[in-house]
């Protein structure tokens, strides 16, 4: 009886026993259960993207040694994604590093970046390691890149020759280094030779002066002179052959017209420029006589400041032209 009893119950302890298996297999861990990988597994967009959610939702939980590992060796070489505008082959490379070195958090985050990637619709290009020469010519034809190229032989000329400047320097300075008294004379000769080349540039600096103030006291001793008596004083420049004074008389003759004709202010202070200046722009309400003035001063004014004050050679013509620029200004010539 007790062996009728245990064949009778057998079937139905072999039906508990199936329930049970197909329960724990439904329970079990996603990695445990997930399948050998394909080779190079096709995906769209949307199917894709569940894939990386499961691998980041796998990677949320506390994971041992060995479930990273099988994790690891569930994924793929490559996935292959294909979208409307192009097949797009993703390396899963990085993740399994990571899996590998059991960096759980950084294997995390690489899921979800690059799920965020698909998220916006910007899948990584393909990774076709293709010519690497090719690619850096490409990379340096770019406009930030123009002003990179190889030295020139001039480049290369003026290199050599601060290479030589400063093999020099560095011996002389050694050298000094090891004879002070030799150092002591350099020292001083520096000295001399900055304190002489101040005392040149100086030099130069008040010989190149302008010779106003040597004009102005020409002028203070003749400040009673007519523009008759100017005139007169030009030609006898002329006469004998200083076309320099001349043309300097030439112009006080016409700055003494031009105030005895109240067109400008005595004032024995002003220089030639100032003179012209007080003449202003031409204005439609200036007098007749003041608009046609400015012409002739400041040709008299350009010609007063090439020869008398910059000191140039005066030219065959330049006496002649100065007196028809007083004639222009009504000044009658003897």
């Amino acid at each position: 009886m007790p062996m009728k009893c245990s064949i009778a119950l057998a079937p139905l302890l072999l039906c508990f026993w199936s329930v049970a298996v197909s329960a724990s297999a439904q329970n079990a861990d996603p990695i445990a259960a997930t399948a050998a990988p394909t080779e190079n597994p096709a995906y769209d967009r949307a199917s894709f993207a569940v894939e990386l959610n499961r691998l980041s939702g796998a990677l949320e939980k506390k994971l041992s040694t060995n479930d990273m590992a099988a994790l690891r060796d569930s994924l793929p070489r490559r996935w292959t994604v294909a979208t409307p505008e192009r097949t797009y082959s993703i390396s899963s490379e990085q993740l399994r590093n990571e899996l590998t070195s059991l960096s759980r958090e950084k294997a995390l985050f690489w899921t979800r970046r690059l799920a965020a990637e698909v998220q916006n619709n910007s899948l990584p290009p393909a990774q076709d390691p293709g010519n690497p020469r090719s690619e850096l010519t490409q990379i340096l034809a770019r406009p930030e890149f123009a002003a990179v190229r190889p030295p020139s032989a001039w480049d290369l000329f003026k290199q050599r020759i601060a290479y030589w400047l400063y093999n020099l320097l560095l011996r002389l300075f050694s050298t000094i280094g090891r004879h002070p008294i030799t150092g002591q004379i350099l020292f001083w000769a520096v000295i001399i030779a900055a304190v002489g080349g101040i005392a040149l540039l100086l030099f130069r600096l008040v010989s190149r002066r302008d010779r106003i103030d040597a004009l102005q006291a020409s002028t203070a001793v003749s400040v009673s002179r007519s523009w008759q008596e100017w005139i007169r004083a030009a030609h006898e420049a002329a006469n004998r052959g200083d076309i320099r004074d001349a043309v300097h008389c030439a112009y006080w003759a016409g700055i003494v017209r031009l105030e005895e004709a109240g067109v400008v202010a005595r004032d024995r202070t002003r220089t030639p420029r100032e003179y012209l200046r007080s003449l202003g722009e031409p204005r439609s309400s200036d007098p007749p006589t003041r608009a046609a003035s400015r012409e002739p001063l400041a040709a008299l004014t350009a010609r007063l400041e090439r020869i008398w004050y910059a000191n140039r050679p005066p030219g065959p013509d330049d006496f002649a032209d100065s007196l028809r620029q007083l004639e222009a200004l009504g000044c009658r010539l003897e």
